[in-house]
Parts: structure tokens; C-alpha cells; sequence
């Protein structure tokens, strides 16, 4: 194995860590001595713990003089944990290898620069685009000091959300819909509008199966006080542009918009979607009725929201198309 596979074995472990970890990030950490793997750990919130410092237990003295690979750096700071920078210095490693820089102001290069001065050899920048991404909600909610906002929609291939009488169960396949809760799994809250709560009743759970270390929180959009008998949801009342900074300082890492298509074009135009996820059955609908976006529309085509990153994959029958919003559009 080369550094390039060992840091892949790191973003497996990281996501060991998915609705365990927020507000905190995703890491994994592998020690490699003599060719072979000898301890490895990740990490979770209610475990403090770093991974490098699980994995540096698990290694013992076999730590000295090892290869120590992380898909983030090594933090310098006291905060809840001492510095694991310091731990992987005392423990006598030879070389630490990372796919990117902590964006944490905090950090930042620092535990970097500690491990470099006290001659431990690192490299950084392995794999940083895939690591980016597997850190996207962590690198936005330290950065930009708000929540990373996903929108997900199912539709018809031509771009139907219902039918013309508002049928809508199930438009895509039950792969599709069993994917959806594991998308619901990554983020800390749920947020949908009082016209899908009232009209649909949905249950907005993570239905996954899969351990989270806080619920998810639904959060229903409800300026004109429409409902009152949600437990546990937060009712917002205000405006779209606000919620993002409600809900950072609750800190709620990242969160899932699912709704009907005047609340899908308000936040793409709020500017409070980061990431779209779209489910496309192949079917046809026709009709003029429920599109997947609807909303005031555009004027100009200068004014349309562009998307970049891109990709597709395939689930059960439909397709799924994953793209990234221009935030300047």
C-alpha cells in the first residue's frame, strides 16, 4: 500500500463517525510501521478522544519511529483533548502524513508546524479534494460561521414532484427513499415548510437504523403560526436568510431542506443552500402542475443559480445527481 491508499483507510474510519461526531469533524487515523497497519482509531464526540490519540493507545511504544496518517491535521491546541500534535511528538513517530490542513482558526498549520519543528517529517495535501468534501459541514461551520444547508429532491424525469391531483407517494424507487435516510443520518436537523407538514404530516426522522449521538431536529417553517402540535421541532418564524444563524448558534453543523417547490427556489435565491441532491425517477408525468422548483422564477437567464462539482450515480432504478451552489450567483 502507498500513502494515497492509506489515506483512503483514513476517510473510511472517518465516516465511522457520521451523526456522532457534529459539531466536531469527521477523522480518521491509521499508524503504519514495517509495511503493515498497527493500530487505527476514529473519532466521536461523546468519545473526546482524537483518533490519533486512540490509535497511538492502541500501538503502544510500536508507535516509535512509525508512519502516522490522518485525513486532517493534528490539532495544537488544548481545547477539550491536549494537543494531539504533542502526543504524536512524545510518542516518538517518524512521519506524519495528512490530507489536509485543520480549518479550524485555531489550528490552521499549527500542529503541522509543531510536528515540522520538532523534526517529524509531514506531508499534507494527500487526496485534499475528496477530504474536503468528506469535511464539507465541518469546513463551512468553522469557516463561514453557519450551518451547511442541503436541498434534496425527488422528481420525475420531467421534473415533476407530484401529480396534478398532489399524488406524490412514492415517486422515486425505495432505494432511493432508503438512501434519503442516510442522508438525513449526515446532518443535524430536518427543515421543511408548514404547507408539506400540514398537508403531508411527515414523520422528518432518521429512519437510517444507524447510531446518531443527538436527534435529528425537525425544523418547520411556519412565518404565519399555522402549527403548533410538532413536539420537538423548532417553529421558525422568521425569514429565510435568518435561519442559517438561528440554527448555527445551536450548533447545527448542517441540515436537510425538504419541501415543496416555492420553499426550494426561496433558499436557493436566500442563498442558504450549499449542496443539491436530486432523485430522478424514470418516469413522465406531464402537466404544468408541481414542478420540483417553482417559486417566482428567474427573469433574466444572467440571474439563474449556477452549479459546479457535479456528478451522477445510479440507485435501484433512478438517478441521482449530487451538484454544489455557486453561493455568489
Amino acid at each position: 500500500m502507498n500513502d494515497e491508499a492509506y489515506i483512503r483507510r483514513t476517510f473510511e474510519l472517518a465516516r465511522r463517525g457520521i451523526g456522532l461526531v457534529s459539531p466536531g469533524a469527521l477523522v480518521g487515523a491509521v499508524i503504519v510501521k514495517d509495511g503493515r497497519i498497527i493500530a487505527e482509531g476514529f473519532y466521536t464526540w461523546d468519545g473526546v478522544r482524537h483518533a490519533e490519540v486512540i490509535a497511538l493507545e492502541q500501538a503502544g511504544d510500536a508507535a516509535r519511529g512509525a508512519t502516522v496518517y490522518t485525513n486532517l491535521e493534528p490539532c495544537s491546541h488544548q481545547g477539550r483533548t491536549p494537543p494531539c500534535a504533542k502526543a504524536l511528538i512524545d510518542a516518538g513517530v517518524h512521519r506524519v502524513v495528512t490530507a489536509m490542513a485543520d480549518p479550524n482558526p485555531l489550528v490552521n498549520g499549527r500542529g503541522i508546524e509543531m510536528l515540522r519543528a520538532a523534526g517529524v517529517t509531514v506531508e499534507s495535501g494527500i487526496l485534499e479534494k475528496e477530504a474536503r468534501q468528506l469535511n464539507e459541514a465541518f469546513i463551512t461551520f468553522k469557516l463561514q460561521k453557519r450551518s451547511f444547508g442541503i436541498l434534496k429532491i425527488a422528481m420525475t424525469l420531467d421534473g415533476k414532484i407530484a401529480t396534478r391531483s398532489g399524488q406524490s407517494q412514492w415517486i422515486t424507487s425505495e432505494e432511493s427513499r432508503g438512501q434519503v435516510h442516510h442522508l438525513r443520518h449526515q446532518v443535524d436537523a430536518i427543515v421543511t415548510g408548514s404547507g408539506t407538514v400540514l398537508a403531508d404530516r411527515p414523520r422528518l426522522t432518521d429512519r437510517s437504523g444507524l447510531p446518531r449521538r443527538r436527534p435529528l431536529l425537525p425544523v418547520i417553517l411556519d412565518r404565519r403560526g399555522r402549527v403548533s402540535d410538532f413536539p420537538g421541532a423548532l417553529l421558525f418564524r422568521g425569514e429565510l436568510q435568518q435561519l442559517t444563524d438561528r440554527l448555527s448558534a445551536m450548533e447545527i453543523q448542517s441540515f436537510l431542506l425538504e419541501g415543496g417547490p416555492d420553499l426550494a427556489f426561496n433558499a436557493l435565491r436566500a442563498g442558504i443552500i450549499d449542496k443539491i441532491v436530486v432523485y430522478v425517477a424514470p418516469k413522465i408525468l406531464g402537466g404544468r402542475e408541481i414542478p420540483a422548483i417553482g417559486g417566482d422564477g428567474m427573469e433574466e437567464l444572467s440571474e439563474a443559480v449556477p452549479l459546479h462539482d457535479w456528478s451522477c450515480s445510479a440507485c435501484g432504478p433512478d438517478l441521482v445527481v449530487t451538484a454544489y451552489v455557486h453561493r455568489n450567483h
